[in-house]
């Protein structure tokens, strides 16, 4: 059994529904609590829950990043980042405001918690927060149109005999691909069955 506690909150997990509800009983002997039921909301993370089925979803954190960035009603695109772009700082462009730029990429990178199809763009954007300008800028606004036309991506979790727990992995990396500091890139996500699990670029 397993439990996770966030300020008041706690989330308690585990194969046994019977040792869970003994549990939930004891901590409600010693402690002032009530039992919500199944997990459907957590931190801005929405949580739906079928027989041998589990999604993880942060539709509503994803359209109030839509919001913040005044972009509601866009023209969403279907990848969050043009191909080969290339990204530098220290290039003379419109400066932008520094608290906004790392504010939204703050928000996006709680998002990739259950959206690993942004990670590459966000952690590409994350480098330049220091002086952000309106070339960073632009990279950021192409992520948050994608969001508003994949608002309700996320993960899928299944389990059963079908799921399997065959662990497969994928990784890859440019090589130096960072123009100014020569830098590399390496991006990795790793399935046990056809669960993503864990994944980071």
């Amino acid at each position: 059994m397993l439990g996770g506690v966030y300020v008041d909150d706690l989330i308690i997990c585990g194969p046994n529904s019977q040792e869970i509800k003994k549990f939930k009983q004891q901590m409600m002997n010693l402690f002032s609590m009530s039992d919500l039921g199944l997990l459907s909301y957590y931190l801005g993370m929405e949580v739906q829950q079928k027989p041998g089925e589990i999604t993880l979803c942060q539709s509503a954190y994803a359209s109030k990043i839509v919001e913040q960035c005044g972009m509601k009603g866009c023209n969403p695109t279907d990848t969050p980042m043009e191909q080969r772009v290339k990204l530098v700082s220290g290039l003379k462009g419109t400066e932008m405001n520094v608290t906004m730029y790392r504010s939204i990429i703050g928000s996006l990178r709680y998002l990739v918690n259950t959206r690993s199809d942004i990670a590459y763009a966000v952690g590409l954007a994350s480098r330049f927060m220091e002086a952000p300008t309106s070339e960073h800028w632009a990279a950021v606004k192409r992520i948050v149109r994608y969001i508003s036309g994949t608002l309700d991506y996320g993960c899928k979790y299944v389990s059963g005999k079908n799921a399997g727990l065959k662990l497969l992995g994928y990784t890859d990396s440019d090589h130096g691909g960072d123009f100014v500091h020569r830098r590399s890139t390496t991006g990795m996500m790793f399935f046990l069955g056809p669960n993503l699990v864990t994944w980071n670029s």
